[in-house]
């Protein structure tokens, strides 16, 4: 297959298929940097992981958190089509992000569980997008 075929074919399944490509994929450091403090001070520092979600309800959630404690989210990852959109992005507090449903936050939920952040019962408190309540944002 032809590089311009496979690039036409995987822009057919993005979230934002008119965004440039560089929106796909992970940004450089200094450029991540001015994402990250631009969708905190959006968020104005608070996690926004759904009210329902278990974190929230069993009140693991940090609420607000500061800069450089603040996890910024792709809610669509960049692996399954999401982008660097500012509209696919979100502040989570570390045990929020930890506890997000994704087999890439196994280290980062032992390092809180080690920190005593998360209960070792963590399974209970796994939360993902299909519980949130996106309509009260």
């Amino acid at each position: 297959m032809s590089s311009i075929k496979l690039y036409l074919q995987i822009k057919q399944h993005r979230q934002h298929p008119n965004l440039p490509v560089y929106w796909w994929r992970r940004q450089p450091l200094d450029q991540w940097e001015v994402t990250r403090q631009r969708i905190y001070k959006r968020d104005r520092g608070i996690c926004q992981s759904p009210s329902n979600a278990p974190p929230k309800n069993n009140e693991l959630c940090m609420g607000k958190v500061k800069l450089r404690v603040a996890h910024i989210d792709h809610i669509r990852p960049l692996s399954s089509g999401g982008s660097n959109h500012a509209s696919n992005l979100r502040t989570l507090c570390p045990v929020c992000h930890a506890l997000r449903l994704d087999r890439k936050h196994d280290g980062m939920r032992s390092s809180l569980v080690k920190k005593g952040l998360i209960p070792v019962n963590w399974k209970q408190f796994v939360w993902d997008e299909v519980v949130s309540d996106r309509s009260s944002r």
